[in-house]
């Protein structure tokens, strides 16, 4: 039985093909995991008003007529301050030190295509105590908790995440 030529080219073509798609696989998929090189941004959070303004009482004017003093107004009853509300507790994130080996993980809670889904889950992590930041990488918005530099570190973070129902990735 003889080989033909035009079913060994076929083959070797889609031998090829494959051996080309995988190559792509495995270099894309390298990018899509690479931590990313930009800092996170600071988040702005307005400072509400503990006390209210004292109350503004115009001041009367009366035309100068000579005649009977009027008796002096009553002063007014001082404002009592009130307490400020304590703040609910928040998890104590582990120590965030500089890395000394250059590695630093991340705790990765969400990778979405879309910012404003990504603003969404961030903004419930920092409800629920956490400082959560997006970074955009490989056409991703990634959201992260925290920049360890050891993962045990990143591991207690991973695990408080988790008891709040997040899956979590731990990155490098």
């Amino acid at each position: 039985m003889r080989f033909k030529p035009v079913v060994f080219l076929v083959a070797l073509a889609a031998i090829g093909l494959f051996a080309i798609a995988v190559l792509i696989g495995y270099v894309g998929g390298r990018a899509f995991l690479a931590p990313t090189a930009s800092a996170p941004r600071p988040v702005v959070r307005p400072v509400p008003r503990l006390t209210p303004p004292p109350p503004s009482v115009p001041a009367q004017q009366e035309p100068v007529r000579p005649g009977p003093k009027p008796e002096p107004a009553p002063p007014a009853p001082e404002p009592v301050p009130q307490p400020a509300p304590e703040p609910a507790p928040k998890p104590s994130p582990p120590q965030q030190t500089a890395p000394r080996s250059g590695v630093i993980y991340r705790v990765q809670v969400g990778a979405f295509l879309r910012r404003e889904n990504a603003e969404a889950r961030a903004e419930k992590l920092r409800q629920d105590g956490f400082d959560a930041y997006i970074n955009q990488s490989g056409g991703l918005f990634k959201v992260q908790v925290g920049a360890f530099s050891d993962r045990d570190n990143a591991f207690q973070v991973a695990q408080e995440l988790r008891a709040k129902g997040y899956e979590v990735l731990i990155t490098p």
